[in-house]
């Protein structure tokens, strides 16, 4: 119902062409790459991989699709995974309407966070700085930790270096130094840590 009357709305405006509809993330993944959109409208919580996931997906695919993620709440844990994801728009389906057009027309030119996200989000990062002690580092990589993601979500080597535009042997490599650096034995190891870390979306 949800959807079916946010697409009425988008559509009555003439301003907008819905090219396809999934509710599964691994099957909105492959939409997003037949279809090519402008924009993709991602519910959090999806059938499969998360909403979150999907955008991660999408954005290490290097598809230029806006991306916009809608969500009923959220923790700031989540909210960060969201922009760490490359999420460009994160609006709450309880705000008006009117904050989804107007994140639609401005995400072209910078970032747009509800004020119900970005309220939660700049109290977590007051506590933060209180607390110097509770900001943790990873002896990883950006991109150690990207694959790490992809691995943790049993995504295998020839996906990642498909996502990721880099060959199987890079991927090899990364997987290497990842274990190194975290003192892991194997990948099902590997894919605890990401699970015990929040890292997977």
């Amino acid at each position: 119902m949800f959807i079916d009357c946010l697409i009425t709305k988008l559509e009555s405006t003439h301003e907008f062409e819905i090219v396809g509809v999934n509710k599964c993330g691994g099957a909105a993944f492959d939409d997003v790459r037949t279809l090519r959109p402008d924009l993709v409208i991602s519910d959090l919580n999806l059938e499969g991989p998360s909403g979150i996931t999907l955008i991660r997906k999408i954005r290490a695919s290097g598809s230029s699709a806006k991306l916009i993620l809608l969500c009923a709440d959220l923790s700031p844990s989540v909210i960060h995974k969201a922009l760490s994801a490359g999420v460009d728009g994160i609006i709450l389906k309880n705000d008006h309407y009117s904050l989804l057009i107007e994140a639609i027309s401005v995400i072209h030119e910078r970032r747009f966070l509800s004020p119900g996200v970005s309220d939660p989000l700049v109290f977590s990062y007051l506590n933060v700085d209180r607390d110097p002690g509770s900001l943790k580092t990873s002896p990883l990589s950006d991109r150690e930790e990207q694959v790490a993601r992809l691995i943790g979500e049993g995504v295998n080597s020839k996906q990642i270096a498909d996502m990721l535009f880099i060959s199987e042997k890079t991927v090899s490599k990364h997987r290497c130094n990842i274990l190194r650096k975290l003192n892991l034995k194997n990948t099902a190891q590997l894919a605890r840590y990401v699970y015990d870390n929040n890292l997977i979306g």
